[in-house]
């Protein structure tokens, strides 16, 4: 019996370092300082060609052999989590991730809100999700496709171009 809950205590852990939820993945909140975020992850620097964006935005980005997570942060908190890595299997509690189709993502979350994707437009679009808590999910798709996505604090799940 030991060994049975050790397993599935393992299998549970294992299953959630791959979720993103409505306000975290990992050990990453939103909200939380990046200070704080600096200290709950191996291998994340400051991107210093995002400083010379808005003073108050700038992004956490995985180092040489990390990849596929990046850290928006706004006003020196946690404010977005981009995932752009398909190999991660990173999904949402619901079980989306990059590689699924934009049918799963609108029977997922039945009040996705459709547009245009403004680089990739017609082939692209927006999937995005007002979650309950005020936070909400974007799933950027190409061909039906999601490609990435990210979860956010709004005003910054909404910026196309990193700070901008």
């Amino acid at each position: 019996m030991p060994k049975l809950l050790l397993l599935c205590s393992f299998l549970i852990f294992s299953g959630c370092a791959n979720t993103l939820t409505t306000d975290s993945y990992a050990k990453i909140q939103l909200g939380m300082t990046a200070e704080q975020a600096l200290q709950n992850l191996e291998g994340y620097t400051i991107d210093k060609l995002s400083l010379q964006e808005p003073d108050n935005c700038y992004y956490l980005v995985p180092t040489k052999g990390v990849n596929g997570v990046y850290l928006m942060i706004l006003d020196e908190k946690v404010a977005r989590i981009d995932i752009y890595d398909k190999q991660l299997a990173i999904k949402t509690q619901r079980g989306l991730g990059i590689g699924d189709s934009k049918t799963q993502v609108l029977n997922s979350y039945p009040q996705t809100t459709v547009s245009p994707h403004p680089y990739t437009s017609p082939e692209g679009e927006y999937l995005e999700v007002a979650l309950e808590n005020g936070n909400g999910i974007i799933f950027e798709t190409y061909h039906k496709t999601v490609t990435n996505f990210r979860l956010g604090s709004y005003p910054a799940l909404g910026y196309i171009e990193g700070c901008l």
